[in-house]
């Protein structure tokens, strides 16, 4: 707006000299009809310039925004034509660089992820009773962000949590890992460093910094009794709860060397044991939620109709 106000005041300033000049030859009529054609003029050239360069600032405050490839109307026959021209050029290459920008880093994300993902896998098929559990648990996990009314970012960082949130199992040795029998005192010791070492070895990925607490923490339990931090209710990281939870269910349900797999019920029954000790109660209260669901009958759709 100081663009218009500048021109119409420069306007009305040259058109001051000859209507005084008119107006001490006492013509007052063609004085005062000179001085209104002067600022119907600057009216005139102060919208016709202020029009594109407000569209100008408008568009460049939407580019500072993210809206980037934005582009401008183009006027003919002068300068700011040329100007609009250069500044949509400018959005669209900026829109391009930030495409491909995008799309590489979604790729190096995409590389990263399925390293870790093959290794989380490779963890699981080491032994036939976990194989699955991995994907198994980041499954449930999302589901029960989906209970729970997740963004879809926060969905994709559980499922992440759920796939990775064993890592750590790749630095344990296989003579732990993998023996039937109960362990010892001193092999539960080892095996407990699995949370720390799985941190370990996402924390240069920075694109995993927020999945990080679901590998270190996971087996942090609600009344602060579990570890490696003895955290205690919501000091425990929300993904952390959800992939807990989501864990302790597939422990439950599936055969292990030195459990068998529980019927449902009883699994319900260990899980509401476990509520308000190991497990956060609304974090378990979906879970059921998403079971229930489950367990219910999908409505079949409704037959179209074919006209006779």
């Amino acid at each position: 707006m100081k663009i218009f106000w500048l021109i119409l005041a420069g306007v009305a300033l040259a058109a001051a000299i000859p209507t005084a000049v008119l107006i001490s030859s006492r013509a007052y009529a063609p004085a005062a009809l000179t001085f209104a054609l002067s600022i119907g003029v600057g009216l005139f050239i102060a919208r016709r310039v202020s029009r594109p360069l407000r569209q100008f600032d408008s568009a460049a405050m939407d580019i500072a925004r993210g809206k980037f490839g934005i582009q401008v109307p183009v006027p003919a026959g002068h300068e700011l034509g040329e100007l609009a021209k250069t500044f949509n050029y400018m959005s669209a290459q900026i829109e391009a660089y930030t495409y491909e920008t995008s799309r590489l880093y979604e790729d190096i994300e995409s590389g990263y992820l399925e390293t870790m993902v093959a290794l989380a896998n490779s963890i699981d098929s080491k032994d036939s009773y976990t194989r699955g559990h991995s994907q198994r648990v980041a499954d449930m996990s999302v589901e029960i962000g989906k209970e729970l009314k997740l963004t879809d970012r926060e969905l994709k960082q559980l499922r992440y949590g759920g796939i990775l949130h064993d890592i750590g199992k790749i630095g344990i040795v296989e003579a732990i890992l993998l023996k039937k029998s109960s362990l010892t005192d001193e092999e539960m010791k080892v095996m407990r460093t699995h949370p720390m070492i799985g941190d370990g070895i996402i924390q240069p990925v920075s694109f995993l910094k927020e999945v990080r607490s679901a590998v270190r923490c996971h087996h942090e339990w609600w009344n602060g009794s579990g570890y490696p931090d003895k955290l205690k209710g919501d000091q425990i990281p929300f993904i952390a709860r959800v992939v807990a939870c989501a864990d302790t269910w597939d422990a439950c349900t599936t055969t292990r060397p030195y459990s068998r797999a529980l019927p449902e019920g009883e699994a319900l029954a260990v899980m509401e044991r476990l509520r308000g000790t190991q497990l956060d109660p609304t974090i378990l209260d979906a879970l059921l939620k998403v079971l229930e669901r489950k367990r219910s009958p999908t409505p079949q759709a409704e037959a179209v109709k074919l006209a006779s």
